[in-house]
This record gives C-alpha cells, sequence and structure tokens, in this order.
C-alpha cells in the first residue's frame, strides 16, 4: 500500500493539473476513494502557489512546462499537415491539362475594327492569349492562344455553353491567331495566313536546376552533419537547415511529379516553394516535438 501511495504523490501535481491520461485519472480517483492521507495530499496540491515540502519541484515544473509545449506543438502540426493535404490536393486538381490542337478546339470570329473573337470547344474549361506586334516589322498582329483543362474541370466543373473571349489590337490591324499546343508539336496559325510555317515552343527548364540545388544542398549538409558529430548544437542547426532541402524536393514531386520542365513555370514554382515552406514549418515541429519526447525520458529517467 505504501509503495502505491508514492507512486500516486508523484502525479498528483499532474493530476491536479488534469495532464494525465484518462486511466492514470481513474487509477488515481479510485486510490484517493480509500486513502485519507493521499487526499489531503490531493487538496494541498490543488491550492495555488503551495510549493511541495521536501520534495525537489524543479524536474516537475520542467516537465509539465515541456509536455505543455509538445501539445501546442501537436495542434500546429496537426493544422500544417492539414494545410499541406489542401495545397497538394489544389496542386494536383488544378494543374493545367494542355489540349492539342485539332479541327474546332478554337475557332475565330472577326469583330468590329481589328478584333476577334475566340470561341473554344467545350472540352476547354481554361484559356490564355498574348496580342503582339509582328517581331519581323509587318503591318499585323500575332495572337498566341493556349488551352487547357485540369483534373478538377473534368471530373466537378459542370460547365454549360462553350467558353469565348474577346481580343483587339487597339487599331485597324490585321490578326493572325496561332494556337501553341505545349505538348511539343509546332503551333498552328487557325486564322489570317495559310502560309504560317509553325514553330515548336519548348517547355521551361528552370525547375530542374532547382531540384539540383536542393539535392546539392541536402547532401551537403548530410556530410557536414557527420563531421560535427561531436558537437551537438552545431548539429542539431544543420539538421534543422536540412529540413528545408528535404522539404522543397518533397514539394517539387507533389507538384510536378518527377518531371523537371514545366509549361507553366510560374505557377508551378509557386507552388513548389509555398508548399515547401509548409513543410517546412511541420518538419520543424516534428523534429522539435521528437526532441521533447527525448528530454522528457530522460527528466523522467
Amino acid at each position: 500500500m505504501r509503495n502505491e501511495c508514492n507512486i500516486i504523490r508523484d502525479i498528483l501535481p499532474l493530476y491536479a493539473e488534469d495532464m494525465v491520461s484518462p486511466d492514470t485519472v481513474s487509477y488515481v480517483e479510485e486510490h484517493l476513494k480509500s486513502c485519507e492521507a493521499c487526499r489531503r495530499e490531493y487538496e494541498q496540491a490543488k491550492e495555488p502557489g503551495r510549493v511541495k515540502g521536501k520534495r525537489d519541484a524543479v524536474p516537475l515544473l520542467k516537465l509539465r512546462k515541456k509536455m505543455a509545449v509538445k501539445k501546442i506543438q501537436t495542434i500546429l502540426l496537426t493544422a500544417l499537415c492539414v494545410a499541406a493535404l489542401l495545397v497538394s490536393a489544389f496542386a494536383v486538381l488544378d494543374a493545367p491539362v494542355y489540349l492539342p490542337y485539332s479541327e474546332g478546339l478554337v475557332t475565330a470570329e472577326p469583330v468590329g475594327d481589328g478584333g476577334l473573337c475566340l470561341i473554344f470547344d467545350e472540352e476547354v474549361t481554361e484559356c490564355d492569349y498574348c496580342v503582339y506586334p509582328d517581331p519581323d516589322g509587318g503591318s499585323f498582329y500575332y495572337c498566341d492562344v493556349q488551352a487547357w483543362t485540369c483534373l478538377w474541370d473534368r471530373w466537378f466543373s459542370d460547365s454549360n455553353g462553350k467558353l469565348s473571349v474577346t481580343v483587339s489590337t487597339g487599331g485597324p490591324y490585321p490578326i493572325k491567331a496561332v494556337y501553341i499546343p505545349n505538348d511539343g508539336n509546332e503551333t498552328v496559325c487557325f486564322y489570317g495566313d495559310a502560309d504560317y510555317e509553325g514553330s515548336i515552343v519548348l517547355p521551361r527548364l528552370s525547375l530542374g536546376y532547382y531540384l539540383f540545388l536542393a539535392v546539392a544542398a541536402l547532401v551537403a549538409l548530410v556530410i557536414v552533419c557527420i563531421l560535427v558529430k561531436n558537437k551537438p548544437e552545431l548539429r542539431m542547426n544543420i539538421e534543422r537547415i536540412g529540413l528545408y532541402p528535404v522539404a522543397y524536393i518533397i514539394s517539387h514531386c507533389i507538384v510536378s511529379g518527377f518531371c523537371t520542365a514545366s509549361y507553366s513555370l510560374p505557377r508551378d514554382f509557386f507552388l513548389i516553394v509555398f508548399l515547401s515552406l509548409i513543410l517546412y514549418s511541420g518538419l520543424l515541429l516534428a523534429y522539435g516535438i521528437w526532441r521533447l519526447k527525448r528530454e522528457m525520458k530522460e527528466i523522467n529517467q
């Protein structure tokens, strides 16, 4: 019975602060029903500002503080995981699926003085265009057109009618409308010039360079971490820094898969960086929780 009382009194401060598991609560309450001495100890433990006798309260206070920090970190980590899942889902479901050119995918009708109305097939849910004067100095304008859809629109969109946009040169200049398929095939002039010679628009390769830098940084940090294994504080800081390249690599794989070329570089790079910051914050919290568990284990011992 005495050993049981000692155990109960060790955990009474945590019980009084409601920082124990439901099973421990049941165990303590069952004991308090039959032990007058422990009940008195419990009443004293509930008194604010009371120091518990001869016992050294410093380790207990440290443990209590670390448990509170761990609880807050766990809540934040859960919120970051949810945010990362939402951003990842958006990146995948909203990724552009560029459509190859086919007859009727996009048509053009003249509107007003130097304008065009672009009418897209029902499969198209998003489009973009750029109007610019002939680079060779001709008295006409080009209108480069891109069209795409995405998984979200294919699965969930209930679109009625065809997408259409009106473009204008701002003056009485003819327009040559050119479709850019973004799939490695040549561009197609679908309005204004039957003798147009197509060209191939290549994807941007910058994401590959950024991915290479992240991998190189991770390898370098791992090597440094091994070299300073006898310096715990320095190694801990290097480990924290090394979590960002890991977050960036994971983010790249989520947004772009294993592909390093992109026809929508600004979108992809922004999502990769944004998602990597969320993942990095989550990894830092997870790392902090792991270290807290180790410290709490040492205090308990």
